[in-house]
């Protein structure tokens, strides 16, 4: 009985210390995404007053340099700490993490540095999508994140056929969008066959918990989100801007419904 009790004890020890390690993580996450809108900010502001533009055009160029050497700095650390066996999943501060962070930041300076303008609305989108659909990969079922960021794709391509309808960014968009869905359903449906997991040599990723949805469901969900992009291509606007409410719809449900499992 007492042993009984101490592996209890143990298993919910490892369970409060991954649930704590998660929320360290995320707002980690939700930090450095703050302290980047916050610097991106004054950035993309400087170049729409005459006095700082050339200022903010050399801080935009010094990042570019920072960020480039930041990204490739953290990958060779990942490299490393993965061929010497010692890279650290569990750990906040690694490699990935780090290439991660400098990856995002050098895009967001390239966008401020050619399209300023574009920047300022893009970036406040993006940067807190990014650390959203980080909280879900580490709070909620792997098929959930890979939908929500399957969406997100097919958010920002509805987005671009809305802006520039019937034209050939908007033909682009709507491929790469259906391109994204076709992606997703065949990488579903190969994992199920292995438990859940995509395995491509040594590489291996969890797609799906195990038999936790049917195949008709994930066609049916991805399916609708590929049907809302041909509609918003097809359409233009103003009928475009309805299908990225009635897909930002099919996302809100399904969080709802996988948050409540969480519960």
């Amino acid at each position: 009985m007492k042993k009984d009790q101490i592996k209890k004890n143990a298993r919910n020890q490892i369970k409060r210390n991954n649930e704590d390690y998660i929320a360290n993580r995320v707002m980690v996450v939700f930090a450095a995404a703050i302290v980047m809108l916050w610097g991106l900010s004054y950035l993309w502001r400087g170049y729409n007053i005459g006095a700082t533009f050339m200022a903010a055009l050399r801080a935009t160029d010094i990042l570019i340099w920072v960020a480039a050497a930041g990204l490739i700095g953290s990958c060779v650390w990942a490299v490393l700490d993965i061929k010497k066996g010692t890279f650290k999943k569990e750990s906040i501060v690694n490699g990935i993490m780090f290439a991660a962070f400098f990856a995002v930041l050098l895009a967001s300076v390239l966008l401020v540095k050619f399209d300023h303008n574009l920047a300022g609305r893009v970036l406040y989108v993006i940067i807190p999508g990014i650390a959203i659909l980080h909280l879900i990969f580490s709070s909620y079922q792997r098929e959930f994140f890979w939908f929500s960021l399957t969406c997100s794709v097919v958010l920002c391509m509805i987005w671009i056929m809305a802006k520039a309808p019937h034209s050939r960014r908007a033909m682009l968009a709507v491929i790469l969008a259906l391109c994204a869905c076709a992606a997703a359903v065949l990488a579903y449906l190969s994992a199920r066959k292995n438990g859940g997991v995509l395995a491509a040599g040594k590489l291996s990723i969890r797609i799906c918990e195990v038999n936790s949805l049917s195949a008709a469901a994930v066609c049916t969900a991805y399916g609708a989100a590929a049907l809302m992009a041909v509609v918003a291509y097809a359409a233009g606007v103003p009928y475009a801007y309805y299908a990225l409410y009635a897909l930002a719809g099919v996302f809100a449900a399904a969080a709802v419904y996988y948050t409540v499992k969480l519960i």
